[in-house]
């Protein structure tokens, strides 16, 4: 561990700041002390490197729920130590985030004795992220892994995961699995009924691989596209670790020809083990400067996971017709990767789509955000191509209202400005 560990503070009474600097500078073996206000800031900190341990104040997740920002930091930042500060009057929540896995925890109103013995014990916990315990075999990996994670949350990734698999599965078996640990998106679009499964019940049932193909949910007029749900409620959230999402990939990819994941955008184990079984990470970007830099970060993680031959691009999103959006040569000076596709606005598309539980490329094949979002299927399979060839006897009639993704023209970015 560094002679000087770095402490950053989670806070929004800035006030707090003053009194743990003094007692932490009045030890002769000193710490670098930081400050933020709210746990996605920290993140970003985090994610930039060079934080030792996480010093977290319980009040900052608010009376309804706070700890809120704890499980946050647990899901997208699990290789660095978080110590709670609470009041006398939260030990009980403090205790709770302990065993759940902080550190340990402190009382404001007693701190000071405890707060060197405390951060250094956890600084000593915080070490570099574990090696991935299981990993896919070349034997048992058939279909290919198709990445997609959003530079921050609400830009649209199971929008586009879900439309690039509908685009794929037009001449290929496609399983799309949304790899969330908490309530998913897609029961919601797609609206099924109640009995069908999730990742949740596949994740308690006994035999994985007899439950797998009973798991699967097979999409209206796509035929070769199945999903596997994310939780449909809290009552199926699940832990999501790393050998639950590799055997749910080989499971996948043993009979798909491409494996589509939508992930949460954060650093967690999961995560990582997912990227380095995966053969494309795409990563998808709004036109705006915080999106941009969000990716940059997480592209810098990934690339310090060494994750070998992972082909990478990116997928910008116009979600809405911005007043001054980034210049795409802006963009690719910042993100250095491949842009393989650019999507223009379609709100009402959209919303059109989600009213039909239908993907937008069967809904409206001949709209410029269908023919873009197909251009990036046919760009993700000429970059990664399936293990095999379609035999004439796999290829199938198109079902009515079903797109054909060859029958379209290459959109420009001029085309979607």
């Amino acid at each position: 561990m560094d002679q000087d560990p770095t402490v950053l503070l989670v806070d929004e009474d800035s006030a707090a700041i003053d009194s743990i600097r003094r007692v932490l500078g009045e030890q002769a073996s000193r710490f670098k002390l930081r400050h933020v206000t709210d746990v996605p800031t920290a993140l970003a900190r985090i994610w930039g490197g060079g934080i030792d341990v996480v010093l977290l104040n319980l009040a900052s997740g608010g009376a309804e729920n706070p700890l809120a920002p704890f499980r946050e930091l647990q899901e997208k930042a699990q290789d660095v130590a978080v110590v709670v500060l609470c009041d006398s009057g939260g030990e009980g929540l403090a205790r709770s985030a302990v065993q759940q896995g902080a550190a340990a925890y402190l009382l404001c109103e007693a701190f000071e004795a405890d707060l060197l013995k405390v951060l250094r014990s956890a600084a000593g916990k915080s070490v570099p992220s574990p090696a991935i315990p299981r990993t896919l075999t070349s034997a048992g990996k058939r279909g290919k892994m198709i990445a997609f994670m959003g530079a921050k949350g609400g830009v649209g990734t199971t929008t586009v995961a879900l439309n690039v698999a509908a685009a794929l599965a037009g001449r290929r078996r496609v399983i799309l699995v949304e790899l969330h640990p908490e309530l998913g998106s897609l029961p919601l679009y797609f609206q099924p009924h109640r009995s069908a499964r999730d990742i949740g019940d596949l994740l308690a049932a006994a035999r994985r691989t007899q439950e797998f193909e009973c798991s699967l949910w097979p999409v209206k007029n796509v035929p070769s596209l199945q999903v596997l749900f994310g939780p449909r409620n809290d009552r199926n959230s699940v832990s999501l670790d790393p050998g639950n999402a590799i055997d749910i990939l080989a499971l996948a990819s043993e009979i798909a020809d491409y494996v589509i994941l939508d992930l949460p955008a954060s650093f967690s184990e999961t995560n990582r083990a997912v990227l380095e079984n995966s053969d494309c990470l795409t990563l998808v970007v709004e036109r705006d400067p915080i999106s941009v830099q969000s990716a940059k970060l997480i592209l810098n993680r990934v690339d310090s996971w060494k994750t070998g031959k992972l082909t990478i691009g990116t997928v910008i999103l116009n979600r809405a017709a911005l007043v001054s959006p980034m210049p795409f040569a802006e963009i690719d000076a910042e993100l250095r990767v491949a842009t393989l596709g650019v999507i223009p606005p379609a709100p009402d598309l959209c919303a059109a789509a989600q009213h039909a539980h239908s993907p937008m490329v069967t809904l409206d094949a001949d709209s410029l955000a269908s023919v873009a979002l197909r251009d990036l299927g046919r760009e993700i399979e000429e970059r990664v191509p399936p293990a095999r060839p379609v035999e004439r006897s796999e290829t199938r009639p198109l079902a009515a209202g079903q797109v054909n993704q060859h029958a379209s023209h290459k959109m420009t970015p001029a085309e979607v400005r």
